[in-house]
């Protein structure tokens, strides 16, 4: 029989030279090419950023690009053949040559192209399919018009349709792997963190947006950090939309008492945008009652039952030329009853304990909060940005668990049941100021940044528990306990960056940052005497304890940027200092660490529309104030968390390799491959005794170290109005832990795949699909290296029509198969509706919900010290009949024929 470590080694070695092939492969046959020059007619000045289509004799699309600072374009890897090259610019006319490349052709040129100025539609006799996409810099371009999408469709049905655009199933947004963090409505910011965008994009409609834009996201002062690779999203609305104010009014009821009410209202003018929405449900969604379910709808489908009530508004004005303003305020409540079933296996030296719970849960919490963001511009050359938060929350949970231990012989070591009542208040104010400054020279600019965030958490807690022990001989014990802590977090945050341009290509800059972390902890811990039938204060429980922890960074930066190459270098000085003083115990903690940030990056662009980005960094990460608390969490006695004062900061070194490709073909694919190596890692040790129970303390480590190659696929067929996603993510992590004083080396292996399908045909039927393999492996140490995996998969069918007499059907289908807790289920939804009136603004319809009563909810975890499911009961099943109004439609215009830009 075969090692499993040798066999486990061989399938990290083939996975990992995979994704190397796929991510340098290189075409080795040498084409022919095509160059030029783009002017001004009557400037005689040259163009930049004009854009450059080739076309074949069938009208395809076969290359694109667009003209540098200097007005130079080239186009490389052209095949023999005949061809037509358009060249355009905005507020130009487009010309057209005609282009042959023979055997004998090296490079063509066309040293002097001449736009006119004024574009004449009549005048141009090419026809040929629109790109699907613009490019201009950094700015990405679709049109809604080359989206269709169905009657009543929202946002979310419309970016689906874009390739590389992905929404996962809690609501984040991505684009060829970079994660999307703020949202834009015609320029104007509506969202500064996008926790909420799942539910604006189904506030918003489709037929609403005329282009959808995404841009990489700048710092303060205009840059762009490379690196980062975060992006924005930009909505333009039609013209025709920013009159009157547009909303929905939705409700209905069905068996078992479920409901779903809602209102939405939307007002797009010049100057302002308004959003609101109030949704109140039983039924286990985010979604309001006229939405139909996606494919991701496991997602949204939330464990237990679940009763809401969310209230939100969206604004965003410019008060003035020079001042712009956003609020967005919400207020969510939540009520949650699930019944979950918990299997834990512990992994010790050659053996393993199981713990086996059944936890009734119902817990209640209350949200109110809002953002604030005003942005100060008052002349070209300064700018000011103030962002203010503030939330409040409140949470009760009650759990009523009944549980048990078995040895590896399947010997009882203890049983018994363990009953919370937890209660918390959580407010948290934060508030962000940044000034930059830009002089007469360019590229000099000075920067200031500011931040202040203060959380107070007051809680209470009594736990009850019976535990009943069976090894070595039947005994006792049970527990009272009163716990009420109190925690105090003052984070201050001082930065200035400057920026000094150095000749023609080169830039300095020197950035000082100021963390302050500040944590005041009170606990007081009663136990209940049988004597005074009354709580008694525990003295070993009870604690009065502070943490300070101060972290100063210098870090000088150098950058060369001379077109197509970026390459900037960077070395901090990390100067860090924590303070521990416990009062109870009298004891105090000092500890002084040093350390050295660096940061090497080079961007390349290899012509518009693909990038290289290789990046290596060394950045220190600091100690949560969390981890330093003396208990962090005794409310379960079988597993008491300890923090542990005597952490000191992480540091992790990061290699990155990154490809990103874009083509207005409707074409997009990404490659991102990192190497992460980590000393003075956060890790855990865990002490256990005979009869189950367990305490865990974060502790620093060596030798963790890890590896991800992330590759993505995008495709728009125009024609059939076919979008295909792809993504295929490797990530491998090596983690040291320690187990009762041993270390335990955890190995974990995942491989995850996922490919979505949108498909639309003539506004009458949209059929959208994913499927997600998810596989997952580890390997422990302390259990000689035995390898365990599994696989869970999910596939998800969605199929709406509207037929003749506007009628509406669908169904949604969604499949789960997770082989480490042996379980699969089927959810299967179906819906039948109608529209009434003017522009079918009156939707009636009958949805049926779980029509196989199967619905479930199934998670798997690989930890460094255990493995575990959990098996939630979910809504199961109801039928439902729903009325919703949509005021204020527009009816819909024909596009005037478009020509190539």
């Amino acid at each position: 029989m075969r090692d499993p470590v040798t066999k486990f080694n061989q399938i990290i070695r083939y996975l990992i030279f995979f994704p190397l092939c796929c991510c340098f492969y290189l075409p080795l046959s040498a084409q022919h090419a095509i160059k030029g020059t783009v002017y001004q007619k009557d400037t005689r000045t040259t163009l930049s950023g004009a854009t450059i289509l080739l076309y074949d004799e069938k009208a395809r699309i076969k290359a694109q690009t667009i003209s540098d600072e200097h007005g130079n374009f080239l186009i490389n890897n052209v095949p023999i053949g005949f061809y037509r090259l358009l060249v355009s610019f905005m507020g130009n006319r487009t010309e057209m040559i005609p282009v042959e490349i023979t055997t004998r052709t090296r490079t063509l040129a066309f040293n002097f192209i001449q736009l006119s100025p004024s574009i004449s539609l009549s005048r141009v006799e090419v026809k040929a399919d629109r790109p699907l996409m613009a490019i201009r810099k950094d700015t990405i371009e679709f049109s809604a018009s080359d989206l269709p999408t169905l009657p009543n469709a929202n946002m979310h049905n419309l970016i689906e349709k874009i390739p590389g655009l992905t929404m996962d199933e809690n609501g984040n947004l991505s684009y060829l792997g970079s994660p999307i963090k703020e949202l834009f409505i015609d320029g104007r910011s509506v969202l500064q963190n996008m926790n909420s965008a799942k539910r604006l994009m189904e506030i918003l409609k489709a037929d609403l947006a005329d282009k959808i834009q995404i841009s990489d996201k700048k710092n303060l002062s205009g840059m762009t950090e490379p690196g980062r690779n975060e992006k924005v999203l930009n909505i333009i609305v039609k013209a025709e939309m920013r009159k009157g104010v547009r909303g929905s009014v939705a409700g209905g009821y069905g068996t078992h008492d479920r409901y779903n009410a809602n209102t939405t209202f939307n007002m797009f003018r010049k100057k302002i945008t308004v959003l609101g929405d109030i949704l109140a449900n039983n039924n286990n969604t985010l979604s309001d009652a006229n939405t139909n379910y996606s494919v991701n709808f496991l997602g949204n489908n939330q464990q237990g039952i679940n009763k809401i009530l969310n209230i939100g508004t969206f604004t965003t004005m410019e008060v003035n030329k020079k001042i712009k303003l956003a609020v967005n305020l919400k207020h969510q409540e939540q009520d949650i009853t699930a019944n979950e079933l918990q299997q834990r296996e512990n992994i010790f030296q050659d053996s393993s304990t199981f713990y086996h719970s059944n936890n009734l849960k119902h817990q209640n919490f209350k949200r109110t909060g809002g953002n604030f963001f005003l942005d100060i511009q008052p002349d070209v050359n300064n700018k000011i940005t103030i962002t203010a938060i503030v939330e409040r929350e409140r949470q009760e949970q009650h759990n009523t668990r009944s549980y048990n231990t078995t040895g590896s012989r399947m010997n009882t070591l203890n049983a018994g049941t363990l009953s919370n009542n937890d209660s918390a208040i959580n407010k948290t104010l934060e508030t962000m100021v940044d000034y930059s400054h830009k002089f007469g020279r360019t590229g000099r600019v000075l920067a200031f940044h500011g931040e202040f965030r203060q959380s107070w958490l007051y809680s209470y807690q009594l736990n009850i528990n019976n535990n009943n022990i069976f090894s070595p001989f039947t005994a006792a014990d049970s527990l009272n306990q009163k716990v009420s802590p109190k925690n105090d977090i003052i984070q201050l945050v001082l930065g200035a960056s400057y920026s000094e341009p150095i000749g023609k290509n080169w830039m300095a800059s020197v950035n000082y940052v100021l963390r302050d972390y500040n944590t005041n902890n009170r606990q007081n811990t009663s136990d209940f005497s049988d004597i005074i039938h009354g709580y008694l204060r525990n003295d070993s429980l009870t604690y009065c304890f502070n943490s300070k922890v101060t972290n100063h960074l210098v870090k000088p930066s150098l950058t060369y940027n001379k077109g197509k190459l970026m390459v900037i270098g960077a070395a901090g000085l990390s100067l860090n200092n924590m303070n521990s003083d416990n009062f109870t115990s009298h004891q105090k903690f000092t500890n002084q660490t040093t350390y050295v940030d660096h940061a090497l990056t080079a961007v390349v662009k290899i012509d518009p529309y693909k990038t290289l980005n290789v990046s290596y960094s060394g950045m220190t990460i600091p100690v949560e104030p969390k981890q330093l608390w003396p208990i962090n969490n005794n409310s379960n006695p079988l597993y008491v968390q300890l923090g542990n004062p005597d952490l000191i900061n992480s540091f992790i070194n990061s290699l990155l390799f990154s490809y990103f490709s874009n083509s207005i073909r409707g074409e997009v694919f990404a490659d991102a491959m990192e190497i992460r190596h980590y000393r003075n890692a956060f890790s855990t040790t865990v002490f256990t005794d005979s009869i189950g129970r367990q305490v865990s303390m974060p502790i620093n480590v060596s030798g963790n170290w890890g590896a991800l190659n992330n590759i993505i696929f995008g495709w728009r067929l125009k024609k059939p109005g076919l979008t295909i996603n792809y993504s295929n993510a490797f990530d491998y992590s090596r983690a040291m832990t320690k187990f009762n004083n041993l270390d335990n080396v955890s190995k974990k292996f995942s491989f995850l795949q996922s490919v979505g399908v949108s498909f639309t045909w003539k506004k009458m039927l949209e059929i959208s699909g994913k499927a997600i393999m998810d596989y997952k492996g580890n390997m422990y140490s302390l259990q000689n290296n035995d390898y365990n995996d599994y696989i869970q998969y999910t596939m998800g069918l969605n199929v709406n029509a509207w037929l003749p007499l506007d009628f509406n059907i669908g169904t949604n289908v969604n499949y789960t198969n997770n082989t480490e807790a042996r379980a699969h289920f089927t959810l299967f939804n179906g819906w039948v509706g109608r529209s009434f009136l003017h522009n079918k603004s009156l939707l009636a319809k009958f949805f049926a919900f779980d029509l196989l009563h199967q619905n479930k909810s199934i998670q798997a975890y690989y930890g460094n010290t255990f493995r575990e499911t959990l098996q939630t009961t979910n809504l199961s099943q109801y039928f439902m009949f729903s009325l919703s109004y949509s005021y204020g439609r527009k009816g819909s215009k024909n596009p005037l024929p478009q020509i190539p830009r």
